[in-house]
């Protein structure tokens, strides 16, 4: 029997684990990278952009290098997912964001300033600046105020407190929260939210809906088939993949030992609380039983007593009686019980 052979890209193929889907998921680095950040895919990042950023009216652009190395060696360095410059001069800086952090927002502000200061030349007599954008595709919500609509994507810039008059049109940061949209391909009628759209749900895919066969959302789709990455790329991808799925197994893991470990420490702490307040409340309880047991006994002691005295002092009386009428002690002693010597004493 003639044994099968695999072509190369068959082979590699072949070795894509069940957490790789058909095509890859836009909000990992590597993906995002590989469908937007490459020369060939330039219009698919105009088209973004010219739907985040309508104003700009973006026709043309350059990449620049993505990692920017801080003036000092103490300072953290920044990377971004995606790098570029227009013809005017305007930065942008895009990059996804999975996991939610703390001083997510300051991140962003200390990123933008590498964008800031490379603009300065040494001997450079002006401040003349280009306009800054920092836009962030996230997976998470970013804190509002109170009366916030619920929208996906907010924009920030710098202005005066009281008036909101602008300072400065050269920084501007621009957050998609991609956590909050939820519709289905079938009704979305604008290409801003089929972007959304797809860089959220397109790893779910396993075949593409109606309207991806033409134009930009073909070469969208085409773009990010797992199958036709370059074998480094691919290689990359399905290792973060991997990794990912590992963090998460061992925060699950983590999550859940961590769970029972609480409820056994708070089990014991309740028991031992418990135990204690058990232990407080049957003291008072016995407290107050044992007063009135006491009560009870000493009243009954006390009539007793009173019994006793009440008898004692009545045949003293009877004994008086009797000696006053002449009885001898005898028979006194005989009817009251009395003895000679208490009867004598009377």
């Amino acid at each position: 029997m003639k044994q099968k052979t695999f072509s190369h890209k068959e082979s590699e193929n072949a070795q894509i684990p069940e957490i790789c889907g058909k095509y890859v998921n836009l909000m990992n680095d590597v993906a995002f990278q590989w469908v937007f950040g490459q020369e060939s895919n330039k219009d698919l990042l105009i088209a973004l952009l010219n739907e985040l950023l309508p104003h700009l009216h973006i026709e043309g652009l350059e990449f620049y290098k993505q990692r920017q190395v801080s003036f000092a060696k103490n300072l953290k360095n920044s990377v971004f997912d995606v790098s570029c410059r227009l013809a005017d001069g305007t930065y942008i800086d895009v990059e996804v964001q999975v996991k939610e952090q703390d001083w997510f927002s300051d991140r962003c502000l200390y990123y933008s300033t590498y964008c800031i200061q490379n603009q300065i030349a040494v001997g450079q007599e002006e401040y003349t600046l280009k306009p800054v954008y920092v836009i962030s595709l996230d997976a998470f919500s970013r804190p509002h105020a109170a009366n916030w609509d619920g929208s996906v994507l907010s924009s920030y810039s710098l202005r005066e407190d009281r008036t909101h008059e602008l300072m400065t049109d050269n920084l501007h940061f621009v957050f998609v929260e991609l956590n909050k949209f939820n519709k289905k391909w079938e009704d979305i009628d604008n290409d801003k939210e089929r972007f959304y759209f797809c860089i959220r749900h397109m790893h779910e895919l396993k075949d593409l809906p109606d309207g991806f066969a033409q134009g930009i959302w073909a070469k969208l789709a085409q773009q990010s088939e797992l199958a036709e990455m370059p074998s480094e790329v691919k290689t990359k991808y399905i290792k973060d993949m991997v990794t990912e799925m590992d963090k998460r197994a061992q925060m699950k893991c983590a999550l859940r030992k961590a769970t029972e470990q609480g409820l056994a420490e708070g089990r014991a702490q309740g028991f031992e609380q418990g135990h204690s307040d058990g232990l407080e409340q049957g003291r008072e309880e016995g407290r107050a039983q044992g007063r009135a047991e006491g009560r009870e006994q000493g009243r009954a002691e006390g009539r007793a007593e009173g019994r006793a005295e009440g008898l004692e002092q009545g045949k003293l009386e009877t004994a008086r009686k009797m000696k006053a009428d002449g009885l001898n002690t005898d028979v006194i002693c005989k009817y009251t019980g009395l003895t000679k010597e208490q009867a004598a004493a009377l």
